[in-house]
């Protein structure tokens, strides 16, 4: 039985949503009963907060600049005086100073109406209203009474902070030099997300009330708290936060977090996944817990463990992936759960005693088969060993001949949503796929959350092929219709100019171009003190979320484009300006844009209406075209790209640099030209009969076979045939280290600090994205190297020379960068002054395909600076190495020490690389 005090509701809360557990421990070996105390420790937060701001930033700088701007240090708010006053450029005098506001029920409205932000918006626009404020507030924790048996245990804390970008946890009175712990808040306010459980940075009094500070960076963003004229009815933004502190008090407990479940639908009695994909959300509190087995007392149902070394850390929160195997059909509605724990489980796992058993109930829904047409259902699958779930709608009719609808949804939209599978007809026989792009934001369908909905289609397709009632309602084509709205019309754009061979036609509404042009880059702060070459290098790294720099891509694509033109949210120029520039690329483009006066940003039938369904009937009924006598083939990151007309980039010469393919095709010759590209491919089997094939004006022999892909590779200035493609290195931008199917491996030195900070990382890629994470010491994992059973999961390495497992990799596998005792050494420039980070990505010591990400700091500050270059949104310019400092708690990017893109064997790259020298 689960005992929980009424401070504990959040837990329970988040709990009761799907499943229940039952946390009565069965013997096995040597039976050790575990209980949960009932906490009685209370926690005030007090509603008046202090409050200074607005600084003018643009959308993400956060991650450069301190949060706790404008304050230099924690010192500076201890021994600030009464009145201070700060600069801004936003307000009238050009300075601003602390001011008091009252939440309420943890509701906070901040807002500044006395900044002139209308005539700030007539010449800035949107830009004006991005800013930064500072929060300050403090809470008490109280013991629980003498007596009561509970007091030796230390409380841990469990926040909610929604819409605020970090906010820390500081003791009072607030030790000289203490550097913070920034945490990261639920930004985007994201809905079914894991507890955030924080240890305190001081244990409180066991006798007494105990005072601590809380303070918050807000962080206000068009995109999350949209127009003000808007949502406010005013000219003043607002920005709205919620912050809500409990206190957890449990003791040897595996909890349930069933807001992460990965459920999918039974279908006649079948399970609609093409390999059983099951995924339980589990919490650990206070020891470490490796799962050791499992099974289920539900007839005809059998289960199976995808990940052999699971293991939670204290305070993480994981989903446990699990294969569903049926032996019969099954049509109960829910599943019983037996999961086999052995405390202190180390790798590789041995059994002991110390174990138990925490039985899950896990609710499921039973559905008819698809007769009629119309019905939602929801499938699963495994992306690797990582349970996910989409959306399916089924046809009126079932043709295997007929390709499938994949449909992107918006920004902050579930993709089980009703609202959002309801506004797509059902086809007459094209089934419709609904990917979640990982989570309701995800990566705005960029590369982490390409990935996913890429493999849903994958997915359905291998399981209506695998089960044999529903073969003959398969899907052959393994090319798609895209369709979106909003920022899944903008992702639209990104997978149709990406991915053109896999895209049939693409219908995109209310789209945006990119980041930077939704909410223009013009008012950054740190942009007033960066060099050119370094805001160049910085801003390259974004390139590859650019929608326009790869329209050359969709030469031959059918394309719908629809914008509403009373669009408050999304402006329609943006739409506009998208079909301006495919047409610069080809005049003839089969590109049509529809333009609905007066319509809003939504509107009903937006996806629905005759002419959007009129576009996929004559699309898909004509989708094999001619390929055109000339196209231009554009890429950035090979790994992040598809084939068009058979032609793809495989490595490019400069990383970072856009590479192209200029294609003339005559009769039975092709002509190439290349700009940065050092390999590509052509698949013959899309072509006729090919007989001569030029590239940049050498002819290239080859030996015809109807069905053979040719490699091309450049050595020095000639062109020559690959009997095989090379391996080439993974390249970046850093956030390529989130674009795997995976768990994150997170490789720690053996101290508390480490160890936290690797509970964040963890905590952060699960809220944000859904990507799992595994937490091994740097000695175990430095075995498994050794050993041979180290897996080709993307690699988090924390520390410098202090972490066994990265030294051997940097020993086996050399980098410019090379650690010493306090600091790292760069080209012959040494980094060991306090307050410096480094963050850069390195090859995986075994997979060429994955990638290590080590991340360091001289001390802790300097550490603390580089966590939060770990890029877990878009919009974050983080190259594939960077250095920080504490210049660049002020100054943002122009207090970076260095920033570049390493060369294509991992070498020192010269032309995109800056160091403060």
């Amino acid at each position: 039985m689960l005992f929980v005090s009424p401070t504990t509701t959040a837990l329970i809360a988040y709990c009761a949503v799907s499943a229940s557990a039952s946390l009565i421990q069965s013997p096995i070996g040597h039976y050790h009963a575990d209980k949960v105390e009932l906490a009685t420790w209370t926690v005030r937060l007090n509603e008046t907060w202090d409050v200074l701001g607005p600084f003018p930033q643009h959308a993400r700088e956060q991650h450069f600049v301190s949060p706790l701007y404008p304050l230099s240090s924690l010192n500076a708010w201890a021994n600030r005086s009464t009145p201070m006053t700060y600069p801004s450029s936003l307000a009238k005098g050009g300075t601003v100073e602390w001011f008091h506001i009252a939440g309420h029920d943890g509701y906070l409205k901040v807002s500044f109406p006395d900044i002139p932000w209308e005539t700030l918006r007539k010449t800035e626009g949107w830009a004006a209203l991005q800013h930064h404020a500072l929060l300050h507030s403090t809470f008490t924790m109280t013991p629980p009474p003498s007596g009561t048996g509970i007091n030796t245990f230390t409380p841990v804390l469990v926040a909610e902070v929604r819409q605020a970008s970090f906010f820390a946890i500081v003791p009072e009175p607030i030790p000289t030099d203490f550097t913070p712990t920034w945490h990261n808040g639920n930004i985007y306010n994201l809905l079914n997300s894991p507890i955030q459980l924080l240890p305190l940075p001081s244990s409180p009094s066991l006798e007494s009330p105990t005072l601590y500070h809380i303070f918050v960076s807000g962080d206000y963003e068009i995109r999350l708290f949209g127009d003000p004229e808007d949502v406010e009815n005013q000219e003043t933004p607002v920005q709205r936060l919620e912050i809500r502190l409990d206190v957890l008090q449990e003791e040897r407990l595996i909890a349930p977090q069933s807001q992460l479940d990965v459920v999918p639908d039974f279908v006649d009695g079948w399970v609609l996944s093409k390999d059983g994909a099951l995924g339980i959300g589990m919490m650990a509190l206070h020891s470490w817990w490796a799962v050791i087995g499992v099974e289920s007392t539900t007839r005809g149902v059998q289960l199976e463990l995808m990940e052999p070394r699971f293991r939670l850390a204290p305070l993480q929160t994981r989903v446990l992936p699990l294969r569903l195997r049926q032996t019969a059909r099954y049509r109960g509605h829910s599943i019983s759960i037996s999961v086999i724990f052995q405390r202190n489980g180390s790798y590789p796992i041995e059994i002991k005693d110390d174990t138990m058993v925490v039985n899950f109930t896990i609710p499921v829904a039973q559905k008819q088969r698809w007769d009629k047409g119309g019905e939602t259902y929801k499938a699963t699958y495994h992306l690797e060993s990582t349970p996910s779930y989409f959306m399916v709608k089924a046809p009126r009719h079932c043709n295997p001949d007929s390709p499938a609808l994949l449909a992107l949804h918006g920004a902050g939209v579930e993709a089980e949503s009703t609202f959002w599978t309801g506004s797509i007809r059902a086809q007459n026989s094209s089934w419709i796929i609904f990917p979640t792009g990982r989570t309701s934001w995800g990566f705005d369908w960029h590369g982490p959350s390409s990935v996913y909905a890429w493999g849903a289609l994958d997915a359905f397709r291998e399981t209506l092929a695998g089960q044999r009632e529903w073969k003959h309602c398969s899907i052959g084509d393994p090319r798609v219709l895209l369709i979106g709205h909003s920022n899944g019309g903008q992702g639209v754009w990104y997978h149709a100019s990406r991915f053109p061979d896999r895209t049939i036609a693409a219908v995109a509404a209310a789209a945006y171009i990119k980041s930077q042009q939704y909410v223009p880059l013009s008012l950054s702060h740190g942009a007033h003190f960066t060099d050119i070459r370094l805001r160049m290098i910085l801003e390259s790294s974004l390139q590859p979320d650019d929608n326009d720099l790869f329209l050359s891509n969709l030469g031959s694509t059918p394309i719908l484009a629809i914008h509403g033109g009373g669009d408050r949210n999304v402006p329609t120029w943006h739409t506009r300006e998208l079909m301006s520039t495919l047409r610069s690329w080809y005049p003839n483009a089969d590109a049509r844009y529809h333009e609905v006066d007066d319509a809003p940003h939504w509107w009903d039938r937006v996806l629905s209406s005759n002419s959007v369904q009129d576009f996929i009937d004559n699309t898909l009924s004509r989708r094999h075209s001619k390929y055109p006598s000339n196209f231009t083939l554009t890429t950035l990151v090979p790994e992040e790209n598809g084939s068009m007309h058979g032609f793809q980039i495989v490595e490019v010469a400069r990383t970072g640099a856009l590479a192209r393919l200029r294609v003339q095709y005559s009769g039975n010759s092709v002509a190439v030209s290349t700009v940065n590209t050092r390999q590509f491919s052509l698949d013959l089997g899309k072509w006729g009969n090919i007989s001569s094939i030029t590239i940049d004006m050498q002819e290239v022999s080859f030996i015809r076979s109807p069905l053979s892909t040719l490699w091309f590779t450049r050595d020095k200035r000639s062109w020559r045939i690959l009997e095989r493609p090379q391996q080439v290195r993974v390249s970046g931008p850093m956030n390529r280290i989130l674009a795997t199917s995976q768990s994150l491996t997170i490789v720690t030195p053996q101290s508390d600090f480490y160890l936290h900070s690797a509970l964040r990382i963890a905590h952060n890629s699960l809220s944000y994205l859904r990507i799992d994470s595994r937490i091994v010491s740097d000695e175990e994992a430095f075995q498994l190297f050794r050993q041979g059973l180290l897996d080709c999961s993307n690699l988090v390495i924390l520390g410098g020379a202090d972490n066994l497992f990265g030294q051997a990799i940097l020993a086996k596998f050399p980098s410019v960068i090379k650690f010493i005792e306090g600091g790292w050494i760069i080209r012959g420039q040494r980094f060991d002054e306090p307050g410096q980070g480094i963050v850069f990505l390195h090859p995986h010591p075994i997979c060429s395909t994955s990638l290590a990400l080590f991340v360091s700091g001289t001390e802790i500050s300097g550490f603390e600076r580089a966590l939060r270059l770990i890029p877990l949104r878009t919009g974050v310019g983080v190259p594939e190495w960077i250095i920080t400092s504490n210049a660049a708690d002020s100054m943002g990017a122009g207090g970076l020490l260095g920033a570049g893109y390493w060369g294509p064997d991992w070498e020192w790259n010269e032309s995109l690389s800056w160091l403060a020298v």
